[in-house]
């Protein structure tokens, strides 16, 4: 076996091992009902040696070390998906196999600007957190951030938006088919009762909180 396709099993076990963590289902019986054990059997073994993972014959956990490692992985694949959405315009469903390519090959570097040119995204199209890296940390202390939710614009105002963050995937559904994308300029004609934009010429009225979830530029004054 290739290094590259050692290196690509590893990512691959440690994405489905925080996938089962996240449901509370980290069993052995759990990953076997997942995928085809005996194909990840080395590896397992290989994570229970070097400290990635605590293995009882019936539970596993994830260490600090395994949690971390996970954690790269999941924010790569979760932000590609972002990107291919938010970004290429596809549909959450057409993601899947092109972010498990994106994953494998971006650099650390590449990851954060992608996460800062999406406006540090919550969570990926399907609803799944995103885990925070030091730019979203960064970020969080910065005083005057380029990017806010929609509803801190004034009515009158325009703004571009950057991002749409929410675990609804309906929801997201719905913005999508509304032509609320990233890049989108809109219009805030009305905050209340409910939030009335203008986007592409078209006034749209909105529940008030979804202006939390979508994300624009802040406008120059």
């Amino acid at each position: 076996m290739t290094h590259e396709r050692k290196n690509y099993e590893k990512d691959e076990l440690l994405e489905i091992l925080w996938h089962l963590d996240e449901c509370h289902d980290l069993t052995l019986a759990s990953l076997r009902e997942h995928d085809n054990l005996s194909r990840f059997e080395t590896t397992l073994n290989e994570f229970a040696n070097n400290g990635a993972i605590k293995f009882d014959g019936t539970n596993i956990e994830l260490t600090a070390k395994g949690r971390e490692s996970a954690q790269e992985i999941i924010r790569r694949h979760r932000l590609a998906e972002r990107l291919l959405v938010d970004v290429l315009g596809k549909t959450p469903e057409e993601t899947e196999q092109a972010a498990c390519e994106f994953e494998h090959i971006l650099a650390p570097e590449l990851v954060e600007s992608i996460c800062i040119l999406l406006g540090h995204p919550k969570t990926c199209p399907h609803g799944s957190p995103i885990p925070e890296g030091k730019c979203c940390s960064e970020a969080k202390k910065s005083v005057g951030s380029l990017i806010i939710p929609l509803s801190e614009i004034k009515p009158n105002q325009s703004a571009k938006i950057s991002s749409i963050n929410t675990e609804d995937e309906t929801r997201m559904e719905k913005l999508l088919s509304l032509g609320i994308v990233p890049g989108t300029m809109v219009k805030v004609t009305q905050k209340n009762p409910a939030l009335v934009i203008e986007i592409n010429q078209t006034q749209v009225a909105l529940e008030s909180s979804i202006g939390l979830d979508i994300k624009v530029w802040r406008p120059t004054p």
